[in-house]
């Protein structure tokens, strides 16, 4: 059941283009739209997330308005979890691209010089050595 539920004051709501009270929408129309609802936890639940949008108290039916509330948090979680997903897939796509020629260029330079570091360590070991050689048994 589609409810059309706009101008919600603290006073006055209007309900399918009728103006009532607010405390008739929350009583006993509320009352009567879940009684007619009947068992259908679906339409109850519809109902009251109408209620629950347009700004209208529902703790008159509690147990229909914490599924409804259990329901919204469910989605909520889901959608945090999708959103987060799409994150982390997001950036191993990232990590698929090719580098840029500057990155390549960076990368280059700083392992060229690594290896000329390890390099002059090696000269300066041979050196305190006192010959050419990595070994001390020579």
């Amino acid at each position: 059941m589609q409810l059309n539920i706009q101008n919600v004051t603290p006073e006055t709501a209007e309900v399918q283009g009728q103006t009532v009270t607010r405390a008739f929408a929350e009583g006993v129309m509320l009352s009567g739209l879940i009684a007619g609802a009947g068992k259908n936890d679906a339409k109850q639940g519809a109902i009251i997330e109408q209620y629950l949008t347009a700004g209208l108290d529902t703790s008159a039916f509690p147990e229909a308005t914490s599924k409804v509330l259990r329901a919204r948090a469910a989605a909520e979680r889901h959608r945090q979890q999708q959103i987060a997903e799409s994150q982390r897939h997001a950036e191993r796509f990232a990590s698929y691209s090719m580098p840029s020629e500057l990155e390549v260029a960076r990368r280059r330079a700083k392992r060229e010089a690594l290896e000329a570091k390890m390099r002059a360590q090696g000269a300066a070991i041979r050196a305190a050595n006192g010959r050419s050689t990595w070994s001390s048994w020579d």
